[in-house]
């Protein structure tokens, strides 16, 4: 193969990974603790230093391999000047005869495509049930001139994926290599000193110990735990609103949203039942706190309705929703400052009410109850489409073709 030399900068933690040969590598951690960037850099690595890899990269749902790691492997890639070939259809990086291929399990029957592999690598593994693993397990089984390993690197969060923590933690497994990882581990200062100050901001007790503190958490029950503030911020960013609708017993609902960098206030403006969408634009441009130029997101849907709204000139967007949107937008929303203006009654009834499903043995499903939650689900809408896009970045956009 070609002779190629990588020089890389790895974290003090990570380094012996390295040359780990577990059948299994879990990485387990909170967010920015460059554990995914690290299953990317060794499978690159090995491809360098070995050669003649196939690798498989897993998503549970396809489309979001190219969200993520799709551009962290193009990065390397071009970062290092390596010279490679990409077949955006079948979602392949192909480079010094190496191949690294990406796809998700949106048809379980995927699975049984798969052949020739050398590895895997599972993101986000509590999207996984333990079904899809023991399944994805087995296809690696042909012999292979290097070591096979599958990594599995995801956030701690018990309530999505119990199966993992009962898997590798609460049990020994002598083939597994297990690692916890934090923030603090990320080897880039600079990465480090940013996400962190993002990360302390987490109110949330759940959230801040698995973001923050990458330890395992149940987050079971209650689902926002927002405080209630006198007033909105005298001085904000911008504003923009979030909109559920409704009828004759679900009431229709609209949240105003102030932001100030990362920090959120919500302010309920209208909760009421029986109207129509014409008798709802009419109380919207009627309605001193509401103001029908700013951006409003609404259920995709309801694209009839949003089309009403539209025509009376107000500035609505569908939330365009991708796979898993719920539990993924609420968990946008719970890594970041979120308070409630006084007396907004309704929000905050809701966000009292807003707890996690339970199955019949009394566990914690990753859905929320669907009961009296018109405030949430519009919350939902507004933060996460507007703002979700760049959260890495730590800035907003404000398009409404932001999957959440």
């Amino acid at each position: 193969m070609t002779e190629y030399t990588v020089e890389e900068k790895w974290g003090e933690r990570f380094y012996p990974l390295l040359a780990d040969k577990s059948r299994y590598l879990v990485l387990c951690g909170g967010r920015g603790s460059g554990k995914s960037e690290f299953a990317a850099r060794k499978l690159f690595r090995r491809c360098i230093e070995e050669g003649g890899h196939r690798f498989l990269v897993l998503r549970k749902v396809r489309s979001r391999c190219r969200e993520s790691v799709v551009e962290v492997f193009r990065r390397l890639l071009i970062s290092h000047s390596v010279p490679f070939e990409e077949t955006k259809t079948e979602r392949t990086l192909r480079f010094f005869g190496n191949e690294i291929l990406f796809d998700g399990l949106d048809d379980p029957q995927k699975i049984k495509s798969f052949a020739g592999l050398t590895g895997l690598w599972i993101e986000e593994a509590t999207e996984f049930t333990e079904q899809d693993f023991l399944g994805v397990d087995l296809i690696l089984r042909e012999p292979t001139p290097n070591y096979k390993q599958i990594i599995l690197s995801f956030n701690p969060e018990e309530a999505l994926a119990p199966w993992l923590k009962k898997r590798f933690f609460d049990n020994i497994d002598p083939d597994a290599t297990v690692m916890n990882s934090t923030i603090e581990d990320n080897p880039i200062k600079e990465v480090r000193d940013t996400y962190r100050a993002r990360l302390d901001l987490i109110q949330d007790k759940t959230a801040r110990d698995i973001y923050r503190y990458g330890l395992w958490a149940l987050a079971k029950g209650i689902i926002y735990s927002w405080d209630v503030v006198p007033a909105p911020p005298d001085k904000y960013d911008e504003v923009f609103y979030g909109g559920d609708f409704g009828y004759s017993v679900d009431p229709a609902a609209i949240v105003k949203v102030y932001r100030r960098a990362n920090e959120f206030w919500l302010e309920e403006v209208l909760y009421d039942t029986g109207l129509t969408n014409q008798d709802l634009a009419r109380r919207m441009l009627n309605n001193a706190h509401i103001d029908i130029k700013r951006p409003f997101y609404f259920d995709s849907a309801e694209p009839k309705s949003i089309e009403e709204l539209a025509r009376f000139g107000i500035n609505i967007y569908p939330a365009t929703k991708g796979p898993d949107s719920v539990r993924s937008g609420i968990d946008f929303i719970k890594s970041n400052v979120v308070h409630i203006v006084d007396g907004s009654s309704n929000i905050i009834e809701e966000c009292r009410l807003y707890r996690w499903k339970e199955d019949r043995n009394g566990n914690t499903l990753a859905e929320p109850v669907d009961f009296k939650n018109h405030t949430m689900d519009a919350i939902r809408y507004a933060i996460s489409t507007h703002m979700r896009g760049n959260q890495e970045a730590g800035y907003y956009i404000s398009k409404a073709s932001v999957y959440i």
